[in-house]
This record gives structure tokens, C-alpha cells and sequence, in this order.
């Protein structure tokens, strides 16, 4: 697969997560697993803008510090302040349709 289909097959999810405002949230579907993708509103020296978060169905989530074309790039910090960072391929996501 090119890199331009692979940006074609995640623009819809992309879509999704940037038309999300604060308190919104989209589900997956990541690898089996279901996924609920978080806006929130954060306040930061450049005004206000929207951050994300990627949560599963208990209470681990991780935040997302770079929304790319194809991928999120995640991270998290345990209690020993040690940084766990991930990639969430996006072509491997799909939209899970609201009940």
C-alpha cells in the first residue's frame, strides 16, 4: 500500500477526530479492541485549543501528543515518571457506529 492510499484510507477517521469540540468523543474499533478517542479543551501560553486522548473501556489512557496523517502518536507516564510512547496506525482503525 502507498503512502497516499494509506492517507486516503484514514481521512475519514481523521475527519472525525478533528471535527470533535471539548467533551466530544469518537469510538474505534483498533486491532479488536474498542477505543474512545477524547477531546478536551486545554489551555496553553498560545490560547485555546483542542487536545486529544485516546482511552480503553476500563480506566488506561493515554494522551496524544501528535495527530499525523496516517498514525497518533501517543504517550503516557507511569508512577515512576518513566515516559511509555506508542503509534496508533489509523489505517487499522475503523469508526465504531453509535448503537
Amino acid at each position: 500500500m502507498t503512502y497516499s492510499d494509506k492517507v486516503k484510507k484514514a481521512s475519514t477517521l481523521l475527519k472525525a477526530i478533528n471535527g470533535l469540540s471539548d467533551g466530544e468523543s469518537v469510538s474505534i474499533i483498533y486491532k479488536g479492541d474498542t477505543y474512545a478517542i477524547r477531546a478536551y479543551k486545554s489551555y496553553s501560553s498560545n490560547g485555546d485549543s483542542v487536545s486529544y486522548s485516546v482511552w480503553d473501556k476500563g480506566f488506561r489512557g493515554m494522551n496524544v501528543s501528535k495527530v499525523g496523517k496516517t498514525s497518533l502518536a501517543l504517550y503516557t507516564y507511569d508512577m515512576m515518571s518513566q515516559r511509555t510512547t506508542y503509534r496508533l496506525d489509523l489505517t487499522q482503525c475503523s469508526i465504531m457506529l453509535p448503537e
